[in-house]
């Protein structure tokens, strides 16, 4: 599930969840695919430039149908097979599998690109002896590996982790530190309890082991609670101008939604401190910034009219050029031309990649 982005509070999203949550991506589905990338990878070696890139599309296209063949639901791929994917595994996990550890970095610590990858895996199987073993001193790209299952060639395929892929991923995840690299991160305490995902990002469960997180995890529920009513907000004005400014018929949906979601959030977002959340996640751009504070500060008014907050909403939208809809432009209505009050999602908080968090905390605890 992605994030709307209209106003810029993406930029709390993925810093929040970089902090919390090293590596992972809205894209992630099941743990297992930062296993199956690297043995695509293996599998390939001596493959390098186009030729590589044929084979490793062609073998995440093969495995796609597998899994669908195994009744798997959350498979990377699976609603367009048989058609490759235009986001594969190996495109959506290059960097979980950089910062997790599984992909050893360059000499200079930047990640290596996935054709590197496949060039020193070339290298690696072309340096043995005269006996056929390995010569020291090549360093294949990936750490070395659990051992592939039998069905792995062929045969029944699923996304379940073995208990060894488990505990090979459990270990390099309980090392994670957070995004200022001096604590460990909320992902790792979360993986050495060994238990299941807790109910909730906000629940009991999750703020007892938060650690030296527990004020930044209080202070990300209140952000993506405001990002929450700040969504609506926009929302709201967008169809007050089609109503009123457009001179079209809209319904009230989105600004009875702002209602329900001020009274839902507003009491947690209101106690948002700003500067504390940049001290968490660092400077946010001045239009972020302005758009937080008059949002916070029109909560805490008690007020139920969001148009006084067009113009600080407009000034932060500019950031998107000719795609804002707000602006009382002719090229503003022709963008509202596009947008249906009826058809748009409604505005909700911000996630911080939970969900995807959630499940691989599931099969990590699910290994069997």
């Amino acid at each position: 599930m992605g994030v709307r982005d209209e106003i810029g509070f993406l930029t709390i999203h993925q810093r929040y969840a970089d902090h919390f949550f090293p590596g992972t991506s809205v894209l992630h589905t099941r743990a297992r695919y930062a296993i199956f990338v690297p043995w695509l990878f293996e599998d390939l070696a001596g493959l390098t430039g186009p030729a590589a890139e044929r084979a490793l599309r062609e073998r995440e296209r093969v495995l796609a149908g597998r899994l669908r063949e195994a009744g798997e639901s959350q498979v990377i791929g699976g609603r367009v097979f048989p058609k490759p994917s235009s986001q594969p595994p190996s495109t959506v996990y290059w960097n979980a599998l950089a910062v997790w550890g599984i992909l050893r970095p360059r000499l200079d610590g930047r990640t290596i690109s996935r054709a590197h990858a496949h060039r020193l895996l070339k290298s690696v199987s072309a340096a043995t002896d005269d006996d056929g073993q390995p010569l020291l001193g090549f360093d294949p790209p990936f750490v070395p590996l659990p051992g592939r299952p039998s069905g792995w060639t062929g045969g029944s395929i699923t996304l379940r982790l073995a208990v060894a892929e488990a505990a090979f991923l459990r270990e390099r995840l309980a090392q994670l530190r957070d995004s200022g690299g001096h604590e460990l991160s909320l992902l790792a305490r979360l993986v050495r309890t060994e238990a299941a995902s807790p109910p909730g990002m906000w629940a009991p469960e999750t703020r007892a082991i938060a650690g030296p997180d527990r004020a930044p995890l209080a202070r990300a529920q209140q952000a993506a609670n405001l990002a929450g009513v700040g969504r609506a907000i926009y929302d709201a004005l967008l169809e007050h101008i089609v109503e009123a400014d457009d001179n079209r018929e809209a319904s009230t949906r989105h600004r009875d939604h702002l209602a329900s979601t001020v009274a839902e959030y507003g009491a947690v977002a209101a106690k948002l401190d700003v500067d504390a959340l940049e001290a968490d996640i660092g400077v946010l751009p001045s239009k972020l910034r302005a758009v937080v504070t008059a949002t916070k500060d029109w909560i805490v008014s008690k007020s139920t009219d969001p148009r006084p907050l067009f113009g600080v909403y407009a000034a932060a939208e500019a950031r998107k050029g000719p795609r804002a809809r707000l602006p009382l432009t002719p090229n503003g209505r022709a963008r509202r031309l596009e947008w249906s009050n009826d058809e748009h999602g409604l505005a909700g908080p911000l996630h911080y990649r939970w969900e995807q968090v959630s499940t691989l905390l599931d099969d990590l605890a699910n290994a069997e």
